[in-house]
């Protein structure tokens, strides 16, 4: 075995080698000369291994009898918890001349955890990961400096309960439990906790008026289409026809407009998924009055590099549509008042992607159909908006009328 290996992202050797602590270790040699990494990483191990035989020569076994005596008078005071146990345990290590534990904190789990999903996860998602990150660290106040086993069920609750009386709905709890869920689950995973805090704590229910959104009706969507003005009305048009999320929307290139084939080809923010649609006919005349970009231009200029939420985000001005077209948002879910709450609107841009899964369940359309060009993973997230070769997609698609 080399001892040496090539990284990916470095140029440079990396030896691997089990290092004084006992650990295996992982460390650039500096160096592209394969002869010269090889001495280096064989340097490095000779002299953690010396350094693994002096320790392993200092054994105290009056620090041993200390240790156990500690742990007794602990347990006889009612005192013996998992950070004292942790304490008497690092006492018999460091005696018997050995590494002791690794004393992982919640802050440095989370922040650690968070830190390795950059490069996985679309920038969205990571912002999600570092919004509830900091919640949580902020809520465990002093005991997110203090080893992971600090954090009990108890406290799990506690946080919930607090998201819930923040306002935040119960969709929006249950999800961000599920997410620490998850981050605590990488920690037993990975041999740094014994058991994860959030294992068996119940989610709160939802109810329909938690996540009742509305669609538009034919009329709304033709009044949005003709209140609309510039890009806003092409992003109108291809939304109401394909179900594409805001965003996904505002981004499109040239590069996904297929025009000879009559197609649009993109890969969606949200869930990576790549999608074949075609065009429907009201987009394709709104698309022969524009100028022809290649490549990566956007198709929708105007809005391509503006942000989707705040008060100048894409959002608000679509709302600012929907009041020129007359159309009421409605509240699905009213702000509690000052608190982190906002007030969750039954209509938004979000319902035109409800209005194409609902055009092509009404036109009997097959889900199976319908799913591939809204872009659901599953039937029963595509069950919640409905109240494949080319073709049939093409026919599924020309069937959603975009005037009464």
């Amino acid at each position: 075995m080399k001892g040496i290996w090539s990284h990916p992202k470095t140029k440079n050797w990396i030896a691997r080698y089990r290092g004084a602590e006992g650990k295996w270790v992982n460390r650039s040699t500096g160096t592209t000369n394969e002869k010269e990494a090889q001495r280096i990483a064989t340097q490095w191990k000779i002299e953690a291994a010396r350094e693994r035989d002096r320790r392993s020569a200092e054994i105290s076994p009056g620090g041993i009898s200390d240790a156990v005596a500690k742990a007794e008078r602990l347990a006889r005071g009612g005192r013996l918890n998992a950070q004292s146990a942790r304490d008497v345990i690092n006492d018999l290590l460091t005696a018997a001349g050995q590494e002791t534990l690794d004393a992982t904190t919640n802050k440095g789990w989370c922040e650690s955890w968070r830190a390795s999903k950059a490069g996985s996860v679309n920038q969205r998602s990571y912002m999600k990961y570092t919004q509830v990150s900091r919640d949580w660290l902020s809520f465990l106040n002093g005991k997110s400096d203090k080893p992971l086993e600090a954090v009990t069920k108890v406290d799990v609750i506690a946080f919930r309960d607090r998201l819930a009386h923040a306002g935040l709905s119960p969709r929006t709890v249950n999800q961000t439990v599920k997410l620490l869920r998850g981050v605590y689950s990488e920690a037993v995973e990975q041999g740094h906790l014994g058991r994860n805090p959030f294992a068996g704590v119940d989610a709160l229910r939802e109810t329909m008026d938690d996540t009742r959104r509305m669609p538009f009706t034919t009329l709304d969507v033709a009044s949005l289409i003709n209140t609309a003005s510039g890009d806003w009305k092409g992003v109108v048009i291809v939304a109401a026809t394909t179900g594409l999320r805001l965003m996904d929307v505002a981004r499109l290139k040239w590069s996904c407009i297929d025009l000879e084939d009559g197609l649009i080809r993109t890969k969606t923010a949200k869930t990576g998924a790549f999608l074949t649609l075609p065009i429907h006919a009201d987009f394709q005349a709104w698309l022969a009055e524009q100028p022809r970009g290649i490549g990566a231009a956007p198709v929708f200029p105007s809005l391509a590099n503006k942000g989707g939420p705040g008060k100048s985000g894409l959002s608000m001005a679509f709302k600012r549509i929907m009041e020129r077209a007359g159309i009421s948002p409605g509240v699905a879910r009213p702000s509690m008042g000052k608190s982190r709450g906002r007030t969750t609107s039954q209509k938004s841009f979000h319902s035109l992607r409800h209005f194409a899964a609902s055009q092509l369940a009404n036109n009997g359309v097959r889900a199976e159909v319908a799913r591939a060009i809204t872009g659901h993973a599953d039937a029963a997230t595509h069950a919640n908006y409905v109240t494949a070769d080319v073709d049939a997609l093409r026919s599924a698609v020309g069937a959603i009328r975009l005037s009464a």
